[in-house]
C-alpha cells in the first residue's frame, strides 16, 4: 500500500464541492467549478490524524457543512465542520451513544438527525432517527423482513424502503415516540427516489428490471420509450424535477452502466462500453458531465468526470493532489476480453485477462455469491497481470449482472452447479495448461476449497482468503443475520447434514493435503469467522504427515484487526500473488 487509497467520496447536493477520505485517515474538501473540476483542496482531517482516530463516515449535511463520525478505541465521535472562504472549521463535537450502524445524518428543522437500523434477534430489521443531542431515537419504520432502505426524503419527513418485491414510503412527524403504528403507502413495484410529488420505481422486465416514474397523486406508472435492453441490476436511479429527467445506473451483462431519460420517455445518452467502473455518479453543475469514483483492474478507485457530449467511453480522472502525490493518474489496462462458455443450455460469463506471454493461469472467484466481477480494481489481478500471469474471473451461476435467472440458479444449491462449473472453465478453457491455480475471497474463497478438495489433481495451487468452511457449524454459530441469510438462501439444505457434509471443503480435507494451499483470514471478521479456516488449517495437519503429499506447502496468514472488508485484497495482494507464482509452470507447446 505505497499510495494513499480513496476510501469515501460524497458530493454535495449543488455540486459546489466533494469530500475525499484515504485509507491514512486524511480528508480533503475539494472546491468544484460548473464543470466538476478541481478549483481548490483543503485538508480537515488534523482534527482527528494528530490523536490517532479511524475516520467511519463522512457525508455532506449542507453546501458547506460536512459531518464525519470518528472512532477513538471503544468510543464514537460526531464532527461537523463548516467552510467558510478558505478555512474549514471545526463547529461542533458530540459524543456518539448510538451502538446501531449509522446509514445517513442529515439536519433537519437545525437539527442533527441520524437514519440507523437495528437487526432484532428474531431476524426481522427496524429502521430508526436518532437525535445525538438529546439521545433520543424514533423508529420510522415497523419490523421488516430483509428491508432494502432506498431513501430518505427530508422536506417530506419520508423514509423509502423496499419489502418482498414492494416499495413502502413510511411517513414521521416533528415529534420522536416508539408508536408502531407508522403511516405508509405501498407500490406495486420496487421504489428509487423521490424529489416532491415524483417518485422513481424499478420494473421487473423479462430477466431484468427498467426504470419507471409516476406522481403520487395520479398513481399510475410511466415508464421509458427508448430502452434497447433491461437492466440485469438496476442500482439506482436518481430524480431531477427541475430539469425534467432521470438518471439510471445499473449492471448489464457484467458491466456497470448509465442512461439518461427525460420524463416523456426519451433517451438522452447512454454510458455503455468503457473500459474500467465508474461509480456513485452525480451531474456536474451545468449538468453537461458526470462526477464519479473510477476504477479499473490495474487502476486503484480515483474521482473522475465523463463529460456527456463527447464519444463514449471517455472516462478523465480529476487532478487532485493528495500531500506530495498526484491521484489522478491511470495505469495502462491488460487486454481483457469477456466471453461466454456454453454449459447445457447455459452460457457461462467470465473475463479473459491477457496480459501476454501467459505461462501460467489461475481462476479468480469473487465473493458474495450474488456479486459481480466487474472491471474493478483488484490488486491481485493486476499483480498476476504484471508477473505474465493468465487470469480466467469467473462469474459463476450466482452472480449478478447477468438476469435474475442466472442470479437464482443456486438458490438451495450452494457447492452444486457453481462449484461444477469451475472445473469445467480449468478443462474446457484451460485444459491446454498443465499448472492451474485457483483464488478466491469469502464465497469465492469457499468454492475455491472445495473444488480443489473435490479434484485436487486439477489445481496445482489454490488461496483463500476469509473462506467458510463447514455450512453445518456457519449457521448453528451464525448471528440472526447471518441464520437469516442462510435459510433464504439454502433453507432447503440445512435439514439436511449429509448435504450439508458434502457441500462443506472441511469433508475433503485429506484432498485439500495435495494441493499448495495458502488460507488468509482477518481476526475480527463478523461474517465468516476466522474458527472455519483455523479448524481446517487443523484438519489438513493431521492429514497431510502419513500421506505422499506432505511436502506440499500449507500456509496460514491470520490478520489482526482485519475485518470483513471491501478492498481488504489489498493487504495481502503481494502475499498470495507471490504464492501463486512462486512454481513457474510454462505452458506446452
Amino acid at each position: 500500500m505505497d499510495n494513499p487509497f480513496l476510501n469515501r467520496m460524497s458530493v454535495n447536493r449543488e455540486r459546489t464541492s466533494m469530500v475525499l477520505c484515504y485509507d491514512d485517515q486524511t480528508c480533503e474538501w475539494c472546491e468544484l467549478d460548473d464543470a466538476g473540476n478541481v478549483q481548490g483542496v483543503l485538508c480537515f482531517s488534523d482534527h482527528w490524524t494528530e490523536r490517532g482516530q479511524t475516520v467511519q463516515y463522512v457525508q455532506f449535511i449542507g453546501t458547506d457543512q460536512v459531518v464525519a463520525i470518528i472512532l477513538e478505541k471503544t468510543e464514537r465521535w460526531i464532527y461537523v465542520f463548516q467552510k467558510e472562504r478558505e478555512h474549514i472549521s471545526m463547529i461542533q463535537t458530540l459524543s456518539l451513544k448510538l451502538p446501531f450502524p449509522v446509514m445517513q445524518i442529515a439536519r433537519q428543522d437545525a437539527q442533527l438527525l441520524l437514519l440507523f437500523a437495528v437487526r432484532h434477534r428474531s431476524g426481522t430489521v427496524q429502521i430508526g432517527l436518532y437525535d445525538p443531542v438529546k439521545e433520543k431515537a424514533e423508529w420510522v419504520t415497523p419490523e421488516l423482513d430483509n428491508p432494502q432502505f432506498v431513501f430518505w426524503a427530508k422536506p417530506e419527513r419520508e423514509i423509502g424502503v423496499n419489502v418482498g418485491g414492494v416499495g413502502r414510503v413510511y411517513f414521521y412527524g416533528k415529534d420522536t415516540g416508539s408508536s408502531r403504528e407508522i403511516p405508509y403507502q405501498e407500490y406495486a413495484y420496487p421504489v428509487m427516489d423521490k424529489q416532491g410529488d415524483q417518485i422513481a420505481v424499478c420494473i421487473p422486465a423479462g430477466d431484468g428490471f427498467c426504470p419507471g416514474w409516476m406522481s403520487v397523486q395520479e398513481n399510475v406508472v410511466q415508464g421509458s420509450l427508448e430502452h434497447s435492453e433491461p437492466f440485469s441490476e438496476l442500482i439506482r436511479i436518481q430524480l431531477d424535477v427541475d430539469r425534467q429527467h432521470i438518471l439510471c445506473e445499473g449492471i448489464r451483462r457484467g458491466k456497470w452502466q448509465y442512461v439518461q431519460y427525460t420524463l416523456d420517455g426519451k433517451k438522452t445518452f447512454e454510458l455503455c462500453d468503457y473500459p474500467g467502473t465508474l461509480t456513485q455518479a452525480v451531474h456536474s453543475r451545468d449538468k453537461q458531465s458526470l462526477i464519479g469514483k473510477f476504477e479499473s483492474i490495474t487502476t486503484a478507485p480515483v474521482p473522475a468526470r465523463y463529460k456527456i457530449s463527447e464519444s463514449f467511453g471517455d472516462i478523465t480522472p480529476i487532478s487532485v493532489r493528495h500531500g506530495d502525490a498526484l491521484v489522478s493518474n491511470l495505469v495502462q489496462q491488460p487486454e481483457t476480453k469477456y466471453k461466454h462458455l456454453r454449459c447445457g443450455n447455459e452460457f457461462i460469463p467470465y473475463m479473459d485477462i491477457h496480459p501476454g506471454g501467459e505461462e501460467q493461469a489461475v481462476i479468480y472467484l469473487h465473493g458474495g455469491p450474488h456479486n459481480c466481477l466487474l472491471d474493478s480494481y483488484s490488486p491481485v489481478i493486476a499483480r498476476l497481470c504484471e508477473a505474465g500471469v493468465r487470469v480466467i474471473g469467473l462469474n459463476y451461476p450466482g452472480s449478478s449482472g447477468f438476469g435474475s435467472d442466472y442470479k437464482q440458479r443456486i438458490q438451495n444449491d450452494w457447492g452444486g452447479v457453481d462449484a461444477d462449473v469451475i472445473r469445467i472453465i480449468r478443462e474446457q478453457v484451460l485444459g491446454s495448461y498443465s499448472a492451474v491455480s485457483l483464488y478466491g475471497v469469502s464465497y469465492g474463497a469457499y468454492l475455491a476449497l472445495l473444488a480443489a478438495g473435490r479434484n485436487p489433481e486439477l489445481w496445482s495451487a489454490v488461496v483463500a482468503c476469509a473462506p467458510f468452511t463447514d455450512l453445518s457449524s456457519l449457521y448453528a454459530g451464525g448471528g440472526a443475520k447471518l441464520r437469516s441469510f442462510l435459510q433464504m438462501e439454502i433453507g432447503g439444505l440445512l435439514q439436511n447434514e449429509s448435504v450439508l457434509r458434502d457441500r462443506s471443503p472441511l469433508t475433503y480435507a485429506s484432498g485439500l493435503c495435495e494441493v499448495d494451499l495458502q488460507l488468509v483470514h482477518g481476526r475480527n471478521d463478523q461474517l465468516c469467522p476466522v474458527e472455519q479456516t483455523e479448524r481446517l488449517y487443523q484438519e489438513i495437519l493431521k492429514r497431510k504427515e502419513p500421506v505422499e503429499a506432505a511436502d506440499r506447502q500449507l500456509e496460514m496468514h491470520i490478520i489482526d484487526d482485519l475485518q470483513h472488508e471491501v478492498y481488504a485484497e489489498r493487504i495481502w495482494a503481494a502475499k498470495a500473488v507471490h504464492f501463486l507464482t512462486r512454481n513457474r509452470v510454462t505452458q506446452p507447446g
